[in-house]
Order: C-alpha cells, then sequence, then structure tokens
C-alpha cells in the first residue's frame, strides 16, 4: 500500500500501466510524423499565418501584436522556427498536445485513486477528437493543456495555499492565452471540484476562484476587439455533438468505437465494476450540461457546440475506477488506438499527396497575386472531405508571398490582419470563411443575385487574378467566361481572371 498524491492509502499501479500510457501516447503522435502533412482542413490557414509570424514581409498583411485569447500556436512556433524548420515546429507543438491527450486523464485519475488505469487509458480514444482533425490548433492544445492542469490541481492539495494560488493563477492566464475556452474551462472544473471536495467554506473557495479568475476577467474585458452573433442550434448539432468525441480521420466520426465504448461502460456502472468518483460527479454533469447547451457560434467564431464534448468524455473516463483491471483490457485499448492511428496515418498520406501537387502547381503562378479559392458546385456536402480542402489555397502565401480570401485575420482573434487597401475584398470573421460555390459566380456573371455569396466577393474578377476551384470528386465544373485555363490537377484547376472593363480604378492595383 503506497500512499497517493493526496494522502489516499491506495493500490500501486503495475507497472504495465504507465507503459500503456507511453506507448499510447507514441501511437497516436506517429502519424503526425509519418505523413508531410496531417489532414486537417484549418491547417494550411495556420501553417501560413506561422510563416507570416516569423518575419516574413508581406503586401498584403501585417503583424498586429495584443493581448489575445488565442495565441499558443502563433507564439510557440515561429519562435521554434528560429532553431528548426517552420512545418517541423508545428508538428512538435501538435505532439505536445496529442501528449496533454494522454498524460491529462492519467493525472486526474491518479490524483483521485492514487494510480491511473485501465480507464484513463482509454480516454486517449478521446485524444483524436474532431477538434485534432479540423486542425483547431490553439484550442486542441489548450484544452488538453487544461486536463494535465487540472490533475495537477487535484494533487496539489497538500501544497502551501498561497504557493499554490500563485501557481495556478499564473497557469490560468498561460491558458487564456493559449485559447479562452480553455481558460474558462479550468475554471468551471476547479470550482465544481471544490464545491464538492469542501461544502463549507464558501468565503475560502471564492477567494481563492477570485485569485485564479480576476486576472483572466480583467483581461477578457480589455481585449482589444470581440463581440459576433450567438447562434443556438442544439437540435441540429446533437449528432455533431457526439460525432466530436472521436474521429477515425477528417469528416469519418469512430461510430463503432464510441457506441462500443458507452454500451461497456453503462454495462459496468449496472454491475458495478466501474465506479466514478463521487468528487467529480459535480464537475460531470456541469460539463455534460455545457456540452449539450453551448451555442454553435459565440465570439466571432464557429464551431463552439464540438469543443466541449471531448473533454467531458476525456473526464468521464478518468474520473471512474474498474475493480481488477487486467493487462489483456490495456493491451486491447493500445490494439484500438493502433487501429485508429493507422487509419489517421494513411489518409494523411494520401492528402500529403495531393497537397504536394497543389504546391507544386503554385510555382506555375506569378508572385505576390491574389488566389481565390471556390468550390466546384456538387463537389461535396455536410461532413465530407470537400471541407479537407478549403483553406489549401492559403499556401500560396509562404510559397508565392500572395494573398487569399480566405485567410484567418479576424479581428480580436488573430494577430495576422488584412491591410487597410484589401481589407474589404477578403473574408474577416468566421461567418464569411466558406469559400464560394461556381454555381454562385456563373449566376454573378449573369447578372443575377446570389444570396449564398458574401459582399466582400461581389466584384472578385476586379481584385483577384487567380482561382483554384476544387473539384474533389473529379468533374469538371461550368466556370464562368472570365476564366481561363492554366492548369488542370487530379482534384483540383488553376484559373486565370480577366479583369472586366469595368472595374473601379483602385482594383488595377489588385493582388
Amino acid at each position: 500500500m503506497v500512499r497517493g498524491w493526496t494522502g489516499a492509502r491506495t493500490e500501486r499501479s503495475p507497472r504495465w500501466v504507465g507503459a500503456g500510457f507511453a506507448v499510447a501516447a507514441v501511437i497516436l503522435i506517429l502519424p503526425l510524423w509519418v505523413a508531410a502533412v496531417p489532414a486537417m482542413p484549418d491547417y494550411p490557414a495556420h501553417l501560413a499565418s506561422y510563416h507570416l509570424i516569423a518575419g516574413e514581409a508581406s503586401r498584403f498583411y501585417d503583424i498586429v501584436w495584443a493581448p489575445l485569447p488565442n495565441l499558443a500556436g502563433e507564439i510557440l512556433i515561429p519562435w521554434a522556427s528560429g532553431v528548426m524548420p517552420l512545418e517541423v515546429a508545428a508538428k512538435i507543438f501538435l505532439s505536445l498536445a496529442v501528449m496533454f491527450w494522454v498524460v491529462g486523464p492519467a493525472l486526474i485519475q491518479r490524483a483521485l485513486y492514487g494510480r491511473a488505469g485501465v480507464t484513463a487509458l482509454a480516454a486517449a480514444v478521446f485524444a483524436y477528437n474532431v477538434n485534432f482533425m479540423w486542425g483547431f490548433l490553439n484550442y486542441y492544445f489548450a484544452a488538453g493543456l487544461c486536463l494535465v492542469l487540472f490533475g495537477l490541481w487535484i494533487g496539489s492539495a497538500g501544497l502551501a495555499r498561497s504557493l499554490r494560488l500563485v501557481l495556478f493563477s499564473a497557469a490560468t492566464l498561460v491558458l487564456y492565452f493559449s485559447h479562452i475556452l480553455s481558460a474558462a474551462l479550468f475554471l468551471l472544473l476547479v470550482a465544481s471540484y471544490e464545491v464538492t471536495r469542501r461544502p463549507v467554506g464558501w468565503r475560502d473557495l471564492m477567494l481563492e476562484l477570485g485569485a485564479l479568475g480576476l486576472p483572466v476577467a480583467v483581461l477578457f474585458v480589455l481585449r482589444p476587439e470581440g463581440g459576433g452573433v450567438t447562434k443556438f442550434k442544439l437540435l441540429e448539432t446533437l449528432l455533431e455533438r457526439f460525432a466530436s468525441l472521436s474521429q477515425l480521420h477528417f469528416g469519418l466520426p469512430a461510430t463503432f468505437t464510441l457506441l462500443a465504448l458507452g454500451i461497456l461502460f453503462v454495462f459496468g456502472l449496472w454491475r458495478g465494476i466501474i465506479h466514478i468518483h463521487p468528487r467529480l460527479r459535480l464537475t460531470l454533469i456541469a460539463l455534460g450540461l455545457l456540452s449539450l447547451l453551448v451555442p454553435e457560434t459565440m465570439m466571432g467564431g464557429w464551431g463552439l457546440h464540438l469543443r466541449f464534448p471531448p473533454v467531458f468524455a476525456a473526464l468521464l473516463f478518468a474520473a471512474s475506477s474498474v475493480d481488477r483491471p487486467r493487462p489483456v483490457v490495456s493491451l486491447a485499448v493500445l490494439a484500438l488506438l493502433a487501429t485508429t492511428a493507422a487509419g489517421f496515418a494513411g489518409y494523411s498520406r494520401a492528402y500529403s499527396v495531393q497537397v504536394a501537387e497543389f504546391r507544386q502547381s503554385l510555382r506555375l503562378l506569378p508572385t505576390h497575386s491574389g488566389l481565390l479559392t471556390v468550390i466546384a458546385d456538387g463537389a461535396g456536402g455536410r461532413w465530407t472531405p470537400i471541407f479537407l480542402y478549403w483553406h489549401i489555397a492559403e499556401y500560396t502565401i509562404p510559397d508565392r508571398a500572395g494573398f487569399t480570401s480566405l485567410m484567418f485575420a479576424t479581428p480580436g482573434q488573430h494577430v495576422v490582419r488584412l491591410k487597410p487597401a484589401i481589407a474589404a475584398i477578403a473574408a474577416d470573421t468566421a461567418k464569411e470563411g466558406s469559400p464560394p460555390n461556381s454555381k454562385d459566380l456563373l449566376l454573378l456573371q449573369d447578372g443575377k443575385p446570389a444570396p449564398e455569396l458574401w459582399a466582400y466577393l461581389s466584384d472578385y474578377a476586379c481584385h483577384y487574378r487567380h482561382v483554384a476551384l476544387i473539384e474533389a470528386k473529379g468533374q469538371t465544373a461550368q466556370v464562368p467566361q472570365s476564366f481561363t485555363l492554366r492548369h488542370r490537377g487530379s482534384f483540383f484547376t488553376l484559373y486565370d481572371v480577366a479583369r472586366p472593363a469595368d472595374c473601379p480604378v483602385m482594383s488595377a492595383m489588385r493582388p
């Protein structure tokens, strides 16, 4: 018998359990290194941001540093690129984030029970969640770090109170600057846990939470910009929230795995084989309600409904203990992780071939030119691989010092900002972050209204010299007469765009 972090006398964890977490981390990280590019829709735009922040001068973008709550990758990756290639730094950042999602549940369970077991190992299934697959890099990194810090918070109850508050106040600030939602999540976890652990002593509890949360609250109020539409789609997004828990690769939820884990978990609870720690029950209820009720869009960002369900699932498994675990169960979990990782690796390797082809074709374009992403009519639908190519044109920023319509430059969220001369001809919010459809451009050509088209694209031909038409199904789409073929690839076509005669004079200086 040994004493755990919290002082409880518990069974020592078998050595094979600790080895299992190390193997799980290696299994899930390896696909990031066997493929040139991870198959994530947002990854090219993030890479372009890091390229600009690292010091590459641009005609079209400025770097405006501000205390924004969304800076994890923007700070760490360009800084690391001073001693290594930028894309290597990005992969190390992602590898560290994946490791957080494996280590975090283990730390939480060890702090609660004095040992980490098979249920915490099974929580690694949720490391490949939808936030990872979309490439929400800052949030994914910060949410994993939040799990790690929550485990350390539980386990550090024996520290001197003043030292503990100083350390975790600083940690909460790190979470805030990494991603604002992770700081809010950490405060929720700590508050709900401490209420259960100490049903009395409210004054002390409020002082502790104030010490942790007040600096974050002040920064949030004083942040440079914010706001945006809040949109609730609770019933319409229920399946998306479930699918967000774990994915085999982008656009393909791990439905069988999730259903199997859910059935086994409920059966274990019913038979008394699995127990949920009483100190985390209120935390799980609060986080579960948040996962179900959080809006789809808020503060200018999209996809909030996808952010919390994977954290809830990982925390649920971390808070649970299994009677008499056997090594064969851990081996089965590792086999499941290996199968999932192999599928993601193969998918990313195939995607990397396509990215290499696209970047090779960019050499055919002149430098300092604008590239507009367009989706061929009928090329895909919701949760289909067409989303994977939404930001592929952003490779023109590091490769050709160019400009695109969908670069991440939302005021109040990103340090990359559009120069004033072009701010009106590109998307500046997540709401405008979807590429136009070729059918909409044909309607514009015929002088017909295109209600699905964002206003900044109404005079696109005056401002963009080139178009990347994504034809993921291999079809050849009808395009406006002003388009001239430059290059046809396996899943895309590059066109030159003729400048209409009635364009404003200022558009003659188009990118």
